[in-house]
C-alpha cells in the first residue's frame, strides 16, 4: 500500500512541477512581451521625408496603403481580405482591419485625423452595431464601415476616386 502512495505521491508531485514551470514561463514571456511593448510606444516616430507633405507617422496611428488615412494601432491590417487597386494617378480599393478598440473613441480618432489629412464628413449612419462615415476630398471619396462585436471591432475602409 505504501508503494501505491508513493506513485501518487510522485505523479502529484510531477504534474505540479509541469503546471508551476508553465506558468513561470507565460509569466516570463508576457512580460517580455509587454517590456518589448513599452520600448516600442516609447520610440520616437519616424522621422518625416522631405517630399511628403503630411505628418510622420505618430504613436497613436499609422499610414497604411493610403496615405492620407490614419489608422489607430490597436488596430491590425488583414492583408487576406484587404485590395488595393495602384496606378500612375490612382489608388483604390479597400483596406480590412480588426481589433478591439472601443467604438465611440475609434468613431473620433478617424473624425479627427481625417479633418488633420483635409477630409471633409459629407454623412454618418449608426445603425447599432454598425456605424458608416462617408468622407469626402478632392477626387476621391472614403467610406468606413466600422462593426463593434462582442469580443472584437471590424473596420472595412473603402477608397473611391472620383471625377470633380
Amino acid at each position: 500500500m505504501d508503494g501505491i502512495k508513493r506513485g501518487f505521491r510522485l505523479i502529484f508531485l510531477c504534474v505540479l512541477g509541469l503546471c508551476l514551470s508553465g506558468f513561470i514561463i507565460g509569466c516570463a514571456s508576457s512580460s517580455k512581451e509587454e517590456k518589448n511593448e513599452n520600448d516600442l510606444t516609447s520610440a520616437p516616430p519616424a522621422p518625416q521625408s522631405s517630399t511628403s507633405s503630411k505628418s510622420p507617422d505618430r504613436v497613436d496611428g499609422r499610414y497604411y496603403d493610403f496615405e492620407d488615412i490614419k489608422i489607430p494601432n490597436e488596430l491590425k491590417l488583414d492583408d487576406k481580405k484587404s485590395n488595393v487597386y495602384k496606378s500612375a494617378d490612382i489608388k483604390s480599393g479597400v483596406l480590412h482591419f480588426d481589433g478591439y478598440v472601443e467604438i465611440k473613441s475609434l468613431i473620433n480618432f478617424f473624425m479627427m485625423g481625417m479633418a488633420r489629412d483635409n477630409w471633409k464628413l459629407k454623412a454618418d449612419f449608426k445603425r447599432p452595431p454598425q456605424t458608416i462615415l462617408l468622407f469626402e476630398k478632392k477626387n476621391k471619396r472614403s467610406l468606413f464601415f466600422i462593426e463593434d462585436t462582442t469580443f472584437n471591432t471590424h473596420v472595412e475602409i473603402w477608397m473611391i476616386p472620383t471625377k470633380d
